[in-house]
């Protein structure tokens, strides 16, 4: 009997507990920094295809310089976009987050605009 009366109040009390948790949660709550992120996929995704195409017109030299370059970019972007949030004032967290990704998605923008004269140059010659 007193099983069943331990077990009735233990189902009766996470019951209870059970629609509070959900009370106050926004269903449509994104976390700080996750529409910056699409952002900096969307302009990464943009890059990828002007890369591409770039590279289509290169020969094995130029591929190569390409790809040797766009490494080098790649760490400096990095490296640049934080220093860029760090400026701005972000210290941490998700403002570091959103401020690091805003300007990662400035610089790829950047990029994209220089490898395209790059595409305009090579298929001149």
């Amino acid at each position: 009997m007193k099983t069943q009366t331990l077990f009735a109040a233990g189902t009766a009390l996470v019951i209870m507990i059970m629609p509070l948790e959900s009370k106050g949660k926004d269903p449509d709550f994104k976390p700080p920094g996750t529409e910056e992120a699409a952002a900096v996929d969307q302009a990464n995704a943009k890059l990828d295809a002007v890369y591409k195409r770039l590279m289509g017109k290169l020969d094995a030299e130029g591929q190569k310089a390409l790809k040797e370059a766009e490494r080098s970019w790649i760490k400096w972007r990095d490296d640049e976009a934080l220093l860029m949030a760090r400026a701005g004032g972000a210290v941490g967290g998700s403002g570091l987050r959103v401020d690091f990704s805003n300007a990662q998605v400035k610089l790829i923008t950047q990029r994209i605009e220089v490898l395209n004269e790059y595409a305009k140059q090579s298929a001149g010659n």
